[in-house]
């Protein structure tokens, strides 16, 4: 929460307390003010740092996944299509932060879809074994490498 939410909670409970006393009972200033206090915790949240948190914590996941199944051995650790075993494939591992080069789609579900299926013609096998989360997990990292440093959108 952020100070100022604090600060005008506290004043809240102060003079709500206030009230109660003064009166001996529940007066329509202290249930006003009642409402007022729930109305304001609800509205005071953490800015969506649970959600970055969340997303954050799913790139991580997705990433130690993406390294686990084996991805980095061709696509690299950050996925620039320059893995070990990168040089002796053809066609070249696909290098994700190049938008222009997903055939089927750079959106999570086409991205999952792919892991799933393979890429036909490609050294890329399908991995159906893989749980469907930790698809999206992977999925998720993928399209993050994609999205910050795409070839199209800027020079390199």
């Amino acid at each position: 929460m952020k100070l100022y939410c604090h600060i005008f909670l506290y004043f809240l409970i102060f003079t709500l307390l206030y009230y109660n006393y003064l009166f001996s009972k529940w007066s329509p200033m202290g249930i006003v003010l009642s409402v007022l206090v729930a109305v304001f915790v609800t509205g005071c949240g953490t800015d969506g740092e649970s959600d970055k948190n969340k997303a954050d914590d799913e790139l991580a996941s997705g990433k130690a996944l993406f390294i686990r199944n084996g991805c980095a051995v061709c696509h690299g650790n950050a996925g620039r299509g320059d893995g070990p075993v990168a040089s002796s494939l053809k066609p070249p591992p696909r290098d994700f932060r190049d938008r222009s080069s997903y055939k089927k789609g750079r959106g999570v579900e086409a991205i999952s879809e792919t892991i799933k299926l393979g890429v036909p013609k490609s050294a890329m096998p399908a991995y159906p074994h893989i749980a469907p989360a930790d698809r999206r997990l992977v999925a998720l990292f993928i399209e993050s490498l994609q999205s910050k440093n795409s070839l199209d959108d800027s020079e390199e």
